[in-house]
């Protein structure tokens, strides 16, 4: 027997509900219901063929229920995207708005940072797309579907231990209020690029479904509900989306357009900054995840080792070390660019530019007493910083990142000696 996929039921159930089957959507929920241990999507569905009938206020209650219930139960991401179908019907209610931004500000007692949006629990049984028997009496079946969509048992009636969602968590309640005001919700109608790698997006997208997909070559991966997508765009250094990103039909996504976040950041002025210091928390993390200066730790130990640098703010011109002066310490660039400038005699030679990931200061902390070239930040950016006197520490108590820095340090060495001297640029003609 084919496993039926959860997408493909509701997308059987949305296809009976654009060509008016509605008895037939009905007799799908029905069939289906009790073989979802949290048949939720069932109950929106149920909501949606209501609104499509014109019973907007039983629609209201239906999806208040199943708003309500996501919301307490940890699917911030489908909570919102309930919210904004109930509120499209009702758009006086903003007492889930208000509950919403209770359970997932900064200030909740119910978050856990690192705790990912739940996915569905797997069917009890085997779901259907066949729905059997002769013509049903439609009034019944609204009364009876809409009976099981109204009873809360099953229901999540208080919070628990819930998840952090990107971007909207890290906002007091007021603000996140008004963010939400500005959130769009989306369905795919059909297979679609949603990120291209060649541009940058001036929106961002959270994920309401578990579907859509990241091509990295031949191998695609599935992103995960709750996630982020977008942050790129924002920060000191701004690039494009690295893959493409595609939808299913019926994938959901939870949309801040780039006119939404110009207004949000008129009213809530340090909006941008926020995005920013996300983009590069999240940057951070990543990078340090595969750095070759951390990858023979352990999760725990790179978190402690991490914890001993401090983040700095590096503005265009800044200079981290000067040549002929003892390196204050050791730089992991998070964004922004540096030059690597060798000053001999009269002349001035740009031995490298670096960006992202790249560590400086490294030669005046073990293979020279003074720096033997300046670096100057040429593109406004952030660092990892830690000083000498802490390197000198950690370096002791982990050999593999003393080893790597020396490697690093020979290396740069090399590259500087092997520039024009100033003897060399005066000879040419």
């Amino acid at each position: 027997m084919v496993q039926i996929r959860l997408l493909d039921l509701l997308n059987t159930i949305d296809d009976a509900v654009e060509s008016q089957e509605h008895a037939r959507a009905l007799q799908l929920i029905m069939a289906n219901w009790y073989n979802l241990p949290d048949p939720s999507p069932l109950r929106e569905r149920t909501a949606v063929i209501l609104a499509t009938v014109g019973r907007k206020r039983e629609a209201v209650e239906v999806y208040t229920l199943a708003a309500r219930h996501y919301a307490n139960a940890g699917f911030p991401t489908r909570a919102i995207a309930a919210i904004k179908q109930m509120h499209a019907l009702h758009p006086a209610s903003t007492e889930l708005l208000d509950h919403f931004a209770t359970l997932y500000s900064v200030r909740s007692p119910y978050l856990e940072n690192g705790r990912p949006q739940p996915s569905f629990p797997q069917p009890a049984g085997n779901l259907t797309t066949q729905v059997h028997g002769g013509e049903p009496d439609l009034d019944e079946l609204f009364e009876r579907v809409l009976e099981r969509a109204t009873d809360p048992d099953g229901t999540a009636e208080r919070p628990g231990s819930l998840p952090a969602l990107p971007l909207l968590s890290v906002l007091p309640p007021d603000a996140l209020r008004r963010v939400l005001d500005f959130v769009d919700y989306e369905i795919f109608p059909n297979a679609q690029l949603v990120f291209e790698p060649s541009q940058k997006s001036a929106d961002l997208l959270w994920t309401v479904s578990n579907d859509l997909t990241v091509n990295e070559g031949t191998k695609t991966f599935r992103i995960p509900a709750g996630s982020l997508l977008g942050l790129n765009a924002f920060g000191g250094s701004e690039r494009a989306p690295r893959y493409r990103v595609l939808s299913e039909r019926g994938s959901e996504c939870l949309r801040l357009a780039q006119s939404a976040i110009g207004k949000l950041n008129d009213e809530l002025p340090d909006f941008l900054n926020r995005l920013a210091t996300l983009r590069r928390h999240a940057l951070t993390e990543g990078l340090l995840d595969r750095h070759e200066l951390f990858t023979h730790l352990s999760a725990e130990e790179r978190a402690r080792v991490v914890g001993r640098f401090t983040g700095l703010t590096l503005d265009k011109g800044t200079l981290c070390v000067r040549q002929g002066r003892p390196s204050p310490g050791l730089f992991i660039l998070l964004d922004g660019k540096v030059d690597i400038i060798r000053k001999d005699d009269d002349w001035e030679i740009t031995v490298a530019t670096l960006g992202i990931g790249e560590v400086v200061g490294e030669v005046g902390l073990v293979a020279s007493d003074q720096a033997t070239a300046t670096v100057v930040c040429t593109a406004a950016g952030h660092a990892l910083f830690l000083a000498r006197e802490d390197f000198e520490i950690l370096a002791s108590e982990h050999p593999p990142i003393a080893q790597f820095t020396a490697r690093l340090a020979r290396e740069r060495l090399d590259a500087i000696e092997s520039t024009l001297s100033a003897q060399d640029l005066a000879e040419v003609p």
